[in-house]
């Protein structure tokens, strides 16, 4: 077997009286588009992987983080795969347990408690049923502090994790008695939260309670920078033993504009089309640019679904007039932006409905603010250029 013995199985196949070489995959596909995939390597996020691993040694330490953090970031920029690395690495090096929930999973303070410990049958029960049978195994309490015992007498026992992902949905009962629990607790003992979630978690989560953002460690998720995506691209197929050449890989950062998700749907199509190009395989110029069709392809049907959900929102107006605004410029200042937002909602520009809209856009991904700065960049470029080819279409 040959040097790509880790990514193929090798099989001589007859045809017309000749023989060549066919490679089958005997390895899963390194590249997996899709919401919250895990790709097997997670490329340009070493700096916030290491400011977790601090955490996780401190917790494994035993001492308690004081603080408590937020992933933050528009759809498709992994922050499911960021919580995934945390949770396989928190219980695998540090020896940290480890509790991952969903919003829809803890919709109350009740199924927020059987979340972080089941417990024996009785606690299923509400304190008003335990009182209706005459018993009195539980008092009334606020569903805070019965959260905070809970958390407590776990992280005594070990260092504990809670992550919870979508937090953007979290519901406010058990949104405030887990805010309110999660900061008593780590104050003084081995327990950190940590909460993931779009842009608009953070006026989601000041409702839930005063200050929590300003308290928390905030790790800001955006786009890649281009030696990030050219690790995305080049790792996997390192590991996989196929070399990428570097006109290759240039090609594939560019088209890719460094959106992790993007990095996975084209990394996909030129995984097959370098399988399927030689016996040898090897990522060239020539086969990026025969998997650029269906990696576009794809990118279009993703594209009109965020076109759609802009006609849900009845804000089409309002994102072609923003895409417009940035044909000829990469970033917008505050005011610029306000200004193509009123422009797209005309008659109904008032402070309140701009404020909504500005906010929608940078909830869905559309627009994202500079890193350090009050101005505005487009979330994915080319998916401006879309909105104004498509300006006319509904």
């Amino acid at each position: 077997m040959g040097p790509t013995g880790q990514a193929h199985a090798w099989t001589t196949v007859l045809t017309g009286g000749t023989t060549r070489d066919m490679h089958q995959p005997a390895m899963r596909a390194p590249f997996r588009p899709g919401t919250g995939a895990r790709p097997p390597y997670l490329a340009g996020r070493g700096d916030k992987q290491a400011l977790l691993r601090e955490f996780l040694t401190n917790l494994g330490a035993g001492l308690a983080p004081g603080t408590f953090v937020v992933l933050y970031g528009p759809r498709g920029n992994g922050k499911t795969a960021l919580l995934g690395w945390l949770e396989r690495e928190a219980g695998r090096s540090f020896g940290v347990a480890t509790t991952a929930a969903l919003p829809t999973e803890i919709p109350d303070g009740a199924s927020l408690v059987a979340r972080i410990e089941p417990t024996r049958w009785y606690h299923w029960f509400t304190s008003e049923t335990i009182a209706s049978i005459g018993r009195s195994w539980r008092t009334k309490e606020p569903m805070a502090a019965v959260a905070g015992r809970v958390l407590a007498a776990r992280a005594r026992k070990t260092p504990l994790l809670l992550l919870l992902d979508e937090a953007h949905r979290l519901r406010p009962e058990a949104g405030e008695a887990l805010l309110t629990a999660a900061q008593r607790v780590a104050a003084d003992l081995p327990f950190l939260l940590v909460l993931a979630g779009t842009p608009d978690v953070r006026p989601h989560l000041d409702t839930l309670g005063a200050s929590f953002w300003n308290r928390a460690e905030k790790i800001r998720l955006g786009r890649l920078d281009p030696s990030g995506a050219a690790d995305g691209f080049r790792e996997p197929f390192r590991n996989a033993e196929i070399r990428v050449e570097a006109e290759a890989l240039d090609r594939m950062v560019r088209e890719s504009e460094c959106y992790p998700y993007f990095i996975q749907l084209l990394g996909r199509a030129v995984w097959r089309r370098a399988l399927a190009s030689a016996a040898e395989p090897r990522v060239t110029p020539e086969v990026v640019e025969a998997a650029i069709p269906e990696f576009r392809a794809q990118k279009d049907d993703y594209y009109l679904d965020r076109f759609e959900e802009f006609e849900r929102f009845g804000l089409l107006p309002v994102a072609t007039g923003v895409a417009k605004a940035f044909a000829s410029r990469n970033v917008l200042s505050a005011a610029g932006l306000d200004e193509a937002i009123q422009t797209g909602l005309g008659e109904r520009a008032d402070r309140d409905s701009l404020g909504r809209a500005r906010s929608a856009l940078r909830n869905l991904g559309f627009v994202w603010r500079v890193r350090g700065r009050p101005d505005w960049e487009p979330g994915i470029p080319s998916l401006m250029d879309f909105m104004r080819e498509h300006a006319g279409s509904s």
